[in-house]
């Protein structure tokens, strides 16, 4: 089985990328006070365990600090900057580091500067702007330069180090991770020191040069066990087994395989057990034990299903689907390999797309789908032009040994000549002898030059490639991003839509009937009181539902909503629902009837579900005549659950059902006392029922009703973690 290229890179940067923030603070307390000093800190320390709690207090500090107190605040806006990048609120961050960069220009503060140029480096690398990273990166290490700031600058220089291992170059990676070994062990840094060496040791790793490898893993066990340090040593073990591995002492791979995950298991470190199991799981593969090879991929395919970390899943994903190709399981080959294409989708790995696209294009073959097989062929040849092609240097190799071999023979059969025609002058022995030594050189040096040839003549094929590979990605940045600005425009259109002509009329009818309550109260009769005060009511409740709806759309389209699925019981929560609408159906004269099984379940987020009952059951309550019947009932079939809302309405004509979910204006239509809708509530609840992978059905006759039926998952359908 082909190894994926960057299985071990999960373990690579364990040191690199821990924390966000940088340790060292030293440099901005000048100016700050003793109390402040402690407020600051104490923020700092609580940043990483409670973020959203440190943004509400430092944010109050930051208005009552004083303007010119500018070492304090810039401190500030560097602890909300780190606060929001933990919580993900990229945009947010760089605002805030923005402002702290400006107070420490300002402060001529460089390795202030430095340091929020680090931690926007770190949004840039989130984000795959690696160029990016890098050139803040460097602006980075050049003012910890000028400032003598050796502990920044060697963290700065491991962030370096890891990005160019990323985009694979090797030489740059160990450069800067050599230039950070050196600062960590002039500064007798015993835990900096230990990973720098791990960091080392893994480029070698990658250059498969093992055993100059194992010496820098070495380097580093020795000082995590005089340190007593456990929390490292099975990112080392494991990575000292992928060495033997390389280098074929399996029986030795294999061993630290196992220690690494008894260590890890102790530890808690679910990544390296993962790993740890994928590389025994291709170490057996190498040794033809293909069913123990298996039991370590499932394991490690059961562990990965509950982690958030998509390139880790994606990879698990990659060795299961060569195993089973080596097992001529072709169709559970492909499904592997395409869940980690999907797993995969944005993170630029070239070496790991060629990889899938080479898998499939083989499991395809297998199945004889010559026509598939040579569509993912022609992909994985169009990345992989500037691939060094082993097999042409081999041929050109043996070319040369055999003309070499043949030269050989030529002289043996002239010296047997020779033996026979012992009449020759010597001289003429020495001239056929000197001519096929010459032959021999000429031989050597076309094959050195055509080599040489060939080696420039794929390196321009290589960088080529790279340039169309960056012109493909900025091409697909471009259009994500215009996609992701029109989305925007259109949630904004339709925002300042609704709020200036669905809210304005509302908020009208209540102020004018507030007004008339307020100046007219003497003057009105009781009825005119209680029928001013119903209509207020009325008009709150329209407004208020309005402006949930709008809300929570607003969600669903920044992608802040998401699901928390749960079991439940369908029963209770449509009859939990129910009350709020028993003011509705009484001025109607409307009643509802259920029909809910007790023991139903479902699997979905609850209250996303309840929002979408109220809808469709608001929905109903708008359009059914007075006096008539609403029925709600719930069935389950073929492991999906079915939550039906009937009305006896004027039903839906044809030319609506086709716009129903979307915002056509045309949609938008009265009920049976004129009451007016919002335009959100469908679109709203399909949207819901999309993010609970499940969806809207509806059947409706003219002058006979609407049924409006929930589709979701039961329990036993989903797979559970």
């Amino acid at each position: 089985m082909r190894r994926f290229v960057l299985v071990g890179f999960f373990l690579l940067f364990l040191f690199g990328l821990s924390s966000p923030l940088l340790a060292q603070d030293n440099f901005d307390e000048i100016g700050i006070n003793r109390k402040m000093k402690i407020e600051l800190e104490t923020l700092t320390n609580q940043t990483s365990n409670n973020p959203d709690s440190v943004i509400i207090k430092a944010k109050v500090l930051l208005k009552s600090l004083p303007e010119d107190q500018k070492n304090a605040r810039a401190r500030l806006l560097r602890i909300l900057g780190n606060a929001n990048l933990l919580l993900h609120n990229d945009r947010q961050a760089l605002e805030y580091f923005e402002q702290s960069i400006s107070i420490y220009r300002d402060l001529d503060l460089k390795s202030g500067i430095a340091a929020v140029l680090h931690n926007v480096a770190i949004i840039r690398e989130l984000q795959n702007d690696y160029s990016g990273a890098v050139k803040n990166y460097m602006e980075a290490a050049r003012l910890f330069g000028e400032d003598n700031n050796s502990d920044g600058l060697g963290t700065v220089y491991i962030k370096l180090g890891n990005i160019y291992y990323l985009l694979g170059r090797y030489d740059k990676s160990l450069e800067y991770h050599t230039l950070a070994l050196n600062i960590h062990e002039k500064a007798n840094d015993t835990i900096r020191t230990s990973n720098s060496l791990n960091n080392i040791g893994n480029v070698y790793l990658s250059l498969k040069e093992y055993k100059t490898a194992l010496i820098y893993y070495n380097k580093s066990v020795v000082l995590c066990k005089l340190m007593e340090s456990n929390a490292t040593l099975p990112t080392l073990y494991n990575n000292i087994g992928l060495a033997y591995e390389g280098i074929g002492e399996y029986a030795k791979a294999l061993d630290h395989f196992r220690l690494a995950m008894e260590l890890a298991r102790k530890t808690n470190n679910m990544e390296v057990r993962i790993n740890s199991l994928m590389n025994t799981g291709s170490v057996y593969v190498t040794l033809n034990e293909n069913d123990r090879a298996m039991v370590a991929l499932m394991e490690a395919q059961r562990m990965v299903n509950s982690m958030p970390d998509r390139l880790l899943k994606a990879t698990v994903a990659v060795s299961l689907a060569h195993l089973y190709l080596k097992e001529k399981r072709f169709d559970e080959t492909i499904t592997s390999f395409k869940e980690a294409l999907s797993l995969s989708k944005g993170i630029n790995s070239f070496p790991f797309l060629l990889e899938i696209y080479y898998g499939i294009s083989e499991a395809f073959m297998g199945k004889e789908d010559y026509k598939r097989a040579s569509e993912y062929l022609l992909l994985y040849k169009a990345m992989a032009d500037s691939v060094y092609d082993t097999k042409s240097n081999e041929r050109l190799t043996n070319l040369r040994v055999g003309f070499e071999s043949q030269t050989i023979e030529r002289e043996n059969q002239s010296l047997k000549q020779q033996n026979i025609y012992s009449q020759l002058s010597l001289d003429r022995q020495r001239t056929i002898r000197n001519l096929l030594i010459i032959i021999s050189i000429i031989v050597v040096l076309s094959a050195f030059f055509l080599y040489s040839l060939y080696q420039a003549k794929n390196a321009k094929n290589i960088l080529l490639a790279e340039r169309n590979m960056e012109v493909v990605r900025q091409k697909d940045e471009l259009n994500h991003l215009y996609k992701e600005q029109y989305k925007l425009n259109e949630t904004k259109n339709k925002f300042f839509s609704i709020i200036a002509h669905d809210l304005k009329s509302p908020f009208q009818t209540i102020l004018g009937f507030s007004e008339l309550l307020s100046y007219e109260y003497e003057n009105l009769t009781e009825q005119q009181r209680i029928d001013a005060s119903k209509n207020i009511l009325k008009v709150s409740n329209e407004t208020f539902r309005l402006i949930e709806n709008l809300l929570e759309w607003g969600r669903t389209q920044t992608g802040a909503a998401n699901a928390t699925f749960k079991s439940f019981n369908v029963r209770e929560l449509v009859l939990d629902t129910l009350p709020v609408f028993d003011s509705q159906l009484e001025n109607k004269n409307l009643k509802i009837t259920t029909d809910l099984p007790p023991l139903l379940q479902a699997w979905a987020d609850p209250d996303m579900i309840m929002a979408v009952i109220r809808n469709l059951v608001s929905n109903a309550i708008k359009f059914s005549p007075v006096g008539s019947e609403i029925e709600l009932n719930s069935r389950m079939s073929q492991n999906r659950i079915y939550i039906s809302v009937v009305d006896k309405g004027a039903g839906i004509p044809q030319e609506i059902k086709e716009r129903l979910f979307t915002f056509d204006p045309k949609v938008q239509r009265a009920g049976t006392q004129g009451e007016r809708g919002t335009g959100l509530g469908l679109t709203l609840c399909k949207e819901f029922m999309a993010l609970n992978d499940g969806n809207i059905e509806f059947e409706s006759e003219v002058g006979k009703g609407s049924t409006f039926s929930m589709v979701m998952h039961s329990p036993g359908s989903m797979k559970i973690d």
